[in-house]
C-alpha cells in the first residue's frame, strides 16, 4: 500500500503562548489563556440554506496583543477620569493595571454588511467566560469592559454594593444567594434591557467520590487555595449546600448518585459511559453560575474550573452552552424572527446560558443514557420500594427519609434558580 502523501491541514490559529515565562503577565491576577471568547455571528455554511447564527470560539491570544501587559499613560489617564474621589482613583489604577488589558477583547466597530456578501457581517455578541469565581474578577471585568467613563463609578458601586449584600459565608466556603441585580446608573432612562447586569444562580452538577482527576488547561494560579481569607467561592455537594454550618463528609457516600449505579445492571450503559466519561458519575455537586451582561454586544460568565471532564460529549458548562443549549435557542429564535430584524443580544445569551446549565441534569442533555435526575432518583426509589414491600427494616425506612431530604434539597436548587 502506497504511503499517505495527504497534505495536513494548516493551522491557522496563533501559537499558544507562555505567559507565564512573562514577568508582566505573571504579576496579573488574569492572563489570556485563562479567558475563553466565543462570537456569535450570521454565517452561510450550507447553500441550500440561509445564514444561520454560529457560535464561534475565539482565541483570546489573537485578540490581546503583546503589548497589552504594558499599562500605558493613557489608560491611567482613564482610571483618573472615572474616578471621584482619590480613593476610587487608587482602586481605579489597581484595576487598570491587573485587569486593563481585558478591554481589548471589546468588540471593534461592526461594519455593516454589504448586499451582495462580500463584506462579511461581524459578530453580534461577544461571549467572555471565565473558569474562576472569585469577586474582585467581577470588578476587573465590568470595569475594563464598561465603555462609557462618566458611569463606571456608579457601575462599580452598585456592583460592590450587591456583592456585599448577598454574599453568605458557611462552613463549606462562601457562596451568593440567587439574584438579579441591574447594575444601570441612574443618569440612564428606564426604557429598553437594562445594561449592566449581574446575575447569580445555583446549578446542579454531577462529580465523582474522592478527588477529581487533574485539570488539562486554563487553570488559575489561585486555584486550589481556600482559607478563611480567600474570596473564592468553591463548588459545594449537595449536602454541604443545604447544611452550611455540619460537616458533611460521612454522608457524601449515601448521596442517591452514589448508591444508584444503573451501569452495574446494563453492560450497554457501562460500556457507553467508559467510553465517553471515562468516570462514573457518582456525586452531584452545586455550582455557581455567575452572568454580567456588560451591554447588548458583551457577556460575561463564571463557573467553576471543571476541565477535567471532555468537551464532546459537552460535559463542560462551556461546551454544554456553545454545542447544545445555543443551537437551541438560536433554532427557536430564528423561527420567531423570519423577519431577520432581530439581533442576538447579551439578554439573549443570558437565556442560553442558563439553559445550558439547569440542563445538565435535564431529558433533552442525555438521549440514550439514563443519567438524569428523574431517572436516578426513580431507580433508586424503586429499588427502596420493593425492598419495603418484601422485607421492612428500619434501614430502608431511614434510607427512604435521607432520599427525600436529598429530593428536597434538589427541588429547593430548582426553584431557586427558576425564580
Amino acid at each position: 500500500m502506497p504511503p499517505d502523501r495527504r497534505v495536513p491541514p494548516v493551522n491557522t490559529e496563533p501559537p499558544t503562548r507562555d505567559y507565564d515565562a512573562d514577568p508582566l503577565w505573571r504579576s496579573k491576577p488574569l492572563t489570556p489563556a485563562q479567558i475563553l471568547a466565543h462570537d456569535i455571528k450570521l454565517e452561510s455554511l450550507r447553500a441550500d440554506r440561509g445564514p444561520m447564527l454560529e457560535c464561534n470560539e475565539r482565541a483570546p491570544s489573537s485578540l490581546v496583543p503583546d503589548a497589552a501587559a504594558t499599562t500605558s499613560r493613557a489608560d491611567f489617564a482613564r482610571s483618573e477620569a472615572a474616578a471621584v474621589n482619590p480613593i476610587e482613583e487608587r482602586r481605579f489604577k489597581r484595576l487598570e493595571e491587573d485587569f486593563g488589558w481585558i478591554r481589548h477583547l471589546r468588540l471593534k466597530d461592526r461594519p455593516q454588511p454589504s448586499v451582495d456578501g462580500s463584506q462579511p457581517a461581524a459578530a453580534q455578541c461577544r461571549w467572555i467566560h471565565c473558569s474562576s469565581k472569585y469577586p474582585e474578577y467581577l470588578n476587573g471585568f465590568l470595569y475594563a469592559l464598561v465603555e462609557d467613563t462618566k458611569t463606571v463609578s456608579e457601575c462599580m458601586h452598585l456592583l460592590d454594593n450587591a456583592v456585599q449584600q448577598k454574599q453568605r459565608f458557611s462552613k463549606h466556603g462562601k457562596h451568593f444567594v440567587p439574584f438579579v441585580t441591574p447594575l444601570t446608573p441612574r443618569s440612564h432612562g428606564g426604557s429598553g434591557p437594562s445594561y449592566p447586569m449581574l446575575i447569580s444562580t445555583p446549578w446542579l452538577d454531577w462529580s465523582i467520590n474522592g478527588q477529581t482527576p487533574p485539570l488539562r488547561f486554563q487553570i488559575d494560579r489561585k486555584e486550589g487555595y481556600t482559607s478563611s481569607r480567600s474570596s473564592c467561592h468553591p463548588m459545594r455537594s449537595l449536602l454541604a449546600y443545604y447544611f452550611r454550618l455540619e460537616d458533611t463528609r460521612e454522608r457524601e457516600a449515601s448521596q442517591v448518585f452514589s448508591r444508584n449505579k444503573p451501569w452495574q445492571g446494563d453492560r450497554e450503559i457501562d460500556l457507553r459511559i467508559r467510553q465517553w466519561y471515562g468516570h462514573y458519575p457518582s456525586a452531584l455537586n452545586v455550582d455557581e453560575l455567575w452572568l454580567l451582561a456588560i451591554d447588548a454586544e458583551h457577556i460575561v460568565t463564571f463557573s467553576s474550573n471543571q476541565t477535567w471532564k471532555a468537551r464532546w460529549p459537552p460535559l463542560q458548562l462551556t461546551s454544554r452552552i456553545s454545542d447544545v443549549a445555543f443551537r437551541d435557542v438560536r433554532n427557536m429564535f430564528h423561527r420567531s424572527h423570519q423577519n431577520d430584524t432581530q439581533e442576538y443580544t447579551a439578554m439573549t445569551h443570558v437565556i442560553t446560558a442558563l439553559s445550558g446549565a439547569m440542563g445538565m441534569m435535564h431529558r433533552s442533555f442525555w438521549q440514550d443514557l439514563p443519567l438524569c435526575l428523574t431517572d436516578r432518583f426513580a431507580g433508586h426509589l424503586g429499588h427502596l420500594q420493593y425492598g419495603l414491600h418484601r422485607s421492612p427494616t428500619t434501614k430502608l425506612v431511614m434510607d427512604l427519609l435521607a432520599c427525600q431530604e436529598e429530593l428536597n434539597i434538589v427541588i429547593q436548587i430548582t426553584q431557586r434558580s427558576s425564580v
